[in-house]
């Protein structure tokens, strides 16, 4: 088994972020209610791509973990180098701790919420995304997500603007 010549472009999968990021925000700001579950599982999206970017460029690949054994003779992939899932928690702990200047306990600059309580940290936030990914996509019932709107559009720009720094591509181990 070969990689996916996209597993490790750091460029496309922050690309594809910011696509997703648009989409979300489109949505988000549409004024249609209907439309907050697709804006939000974008948004969950969004910030999955750019940790996985992020993780990239710190010598990570996108590849199932469980897989590694499979590949061809001369990749050389450990399991730990694997970036994968859905977890914006877990991806972002494995970022916190390839790169020095990402912290979850950094204290988020929004003010105004009106569900959420602050101050929220990166991961607080992240937190609030997380179950999006698991309980929007498909009709069920919801265990985790309290409800959707205006808060949650704010909490993502903050976010995306954390992630977007530079610091979290800046001196970056050359990819291989």
């Amino acid at each position: 088994m070969k990689l996916d010549k996209y597993a490790r472009d750091v460029a496309l999968w922050r690309d594809w972020a910011a696509i997703n990021y648009s989409a979300a925000k489109t949505l988000f700001e549409s004024g249609d209610a209907f439309l907050l579950f697709p804006a939000a599982t974008l948004g969950h999206h969004a910030l999955e791509m750019y940790l996985k970017s992020a993780l990239i460029a710190h010598g990570m690949t996108v590849f199932d973990p469980k897989k590694v054994a499979s590949l061809d003779p001369g990749i050389c992939l450990a399991p730990a180098d694997c970036a994968w899932g859905h977890g914006l928690i877990e991806l972002a702990r494995k970022l916190a701790s390839r790169n020095p200047h990402f912290h979850l306990s950094q204290q988020l600059e929004i003010v105004g919420y009106i569900v959420h309580r602050e101050p929220m940290t990166v991961e607080e936030g992240l937190a609030i995304f997380e179950p999006f990914f698991t309980e929007l996509r498909y009709p069920q019932e919801m265990k985790q997500v309290i409800g959707l709107g205006a808060d949650e559009l704010r909490l993502l720009d903050v976010l995306v603007q954390e992630l977007r720094h530079a610091r979290l591509w800046n001196n970056a181990p050359s990819q291989p």
